[in-house]
C-alpha cells in the first residue's frame, strides 16, 4: 500500500520563513505548528543543521522561558541578530517576549495527519502466523547526520548474506513516527529477499500500534518482528509481558531485548522465534546488521 512521503525538513524551514521581520516564537509553537509537541526537540535538531541562516531565520526561535538558545553561528551572532530585528535582550533573556511572539503559522499540522495514517496502517495489521522459521533476515539503520546507512542480514538455509544501501533521509527522528523516517530503507534492503524481517524497533508496542516493523510490514505486505534494544513505553508485568493501555503489545526477553509483532506473526511467535534465535540474549544477527550500519558509516567518515 502506499503511505505519505513527506520532506518534512523542507517543510519546517518553510515554516520558520513564516516568521515576520521583528518577531521571534519558540520551538515548542513550531512543534505545534508541525502538529505535535513532541517534535519540539526535533525542531531544536533540525535548527541546528540549517543550512542556510540567511533565508531561514532560525536566530528567530528562541525558549518559551525566553532564554535566547543556542545558534550555529552562536550565541553574540544571535543577540546581534535579535537587536537589529528590535529584540531586547538583558542577560541572555529576551524581555520583549509577548509583544513580538509570534503564532499565526499557516500550517496543516502533517504530523496530524500521520498519526491518522497511521491508524489506518495499524488496523490493517494482521497477527496470525504466516512466517518461514527458515529464511529471515535482520534490518538496522544508522545515521550520521542527514546520511542514513542501512545494511540487511539475511539468512537462507544456512547462508548468510549482506545488503546495505545509504541515503539522505527526508524525516528526522521524532518519537512515535519511525516508519516514516525508516520505511524507505527497509523497502529497499527488502528487495528480492523473501522470509521473515526482523527489524531493530518496535512493532505493535506502540502509542498508535504502528511502530516501524508494524509500518513497514503492512506497507509492503510482509512478516515482520519488531527487536528494539530498550523499553520506551509500557510497564513489564510479573511475567514480563509488556502492557499498555491494559493491553498486551509485547515481551521484554532481557532489558535490551524488547519484542513485539509486526505483521503476519502472533506476539506468542515472535517470542518463540527471538528466544530461539538468541538464546535469552539480543539476537548475534541484529547485531551483525547494527554492526554492518556502524562499519559502513566509519568509512564515509574523512580520516
Amino acid at each position: 500500500m502506499n503511505y505519505t512521503h513527506l520532506n518534512l525538513y523542507d517543510y519546517f524551514y518553510n515554516l520558520v520563513k513564516q516568521i515576520p521581520e521583528g518577531c521571534i516564537t519558540t520551538y515548542g509553537e513550531l512543534a505545534r505548528a508541525l502538529g505535535d509537541i513532541r517534535a519540539a526537540r526535533a525542531v531544536g535538531y533540525m535548527l541546528s543543521i540549517n543550512q542556510d541562516p540567511d533565508k531561514i531565520p532560525c536566530y528567530k526561535v528562541v525558549h518559551t522561558d525566553r532564554r535566547m538558545g543556542k545558534y550555529a553561528l552562536g550565541m553574540d551572532e544571535k543577540e546581534k541578530r535579535l537587536r537589529k530585528d528590535g529584540i531586547k535582550i538583558s542577560n541572555g533573556i529576551v524581555e520583549n517576549f509577548e509583544e513580538r511572539f509570534f503564532s499565526d503559522f499557516k500550517t496543516d499540522y502533517p504530523l496530524k495527519r500521520l498519526q491518522d495514517e497511521q491508524e489506518n496502517i495499524a488496523s490493517m495489521a494482521n497477527f496470525t502466523d504466516e512466517i518461514d522459521e527458515d529464511n529471515f533476515s535482520a534490518i538496522d539503520v544508522s545515521y550520521d547526520g542527514r546520511m542514513g546507512y542501512g545494511a540487511l542480514i539475511s539468512y537462507d538455509r544456512g547462508e548468510y548474506n549482506i545488503k546495505n544501501i545509504e541515503m539522505e533521509v527526508d524525516f528526522p527522528y521524532i518519537p512515535g513516527y519511525l516508519g516514516y523516517r525508516e520505511t524507505p530503507f527497509v523497502e529497499k534492503l527488502a528487495e528480492g529477499i523473501n522470509g521473515a524481517l526482523l527489524i531493530d524497533a518496535n512493532g505493535l508496542l506502540h502509542p498508535r500500534k504502528c511502530g516501524l516493523a508494524t509500518f513497514a510490514g503492512v506497507v509492503m505486505d510482509r512478516a515482520t518482528i519488531g527487536v528494539a534494544k530498550s523499553l520506551l513505553m509500557g510497564k513489564l508485568d510479573d511475567n514480563d509481558y509488556i502492557i499498555y493501555n491494559n493491553e498486551k503489545l509485547g515481551y521484554a526477553i532481557n532489558r535490551h531485548t524488547i519484542v513485539s509483532p509486526g505483521n503476519k506473526i502472533s506476539l506468542e511467535s515472535s517470542i518463540r522465534k527471538i528466544k530461539l534465535l538468541g538464546k535469552g540474549k539480543y539476537p548475534y544477527i541484529l547485531k551483525q546488521a547494527h554492526n554492518e550500519t556502524v562499519a559502513m558509516r566509519k568509512r564515509r567518515l574523512p580520516s
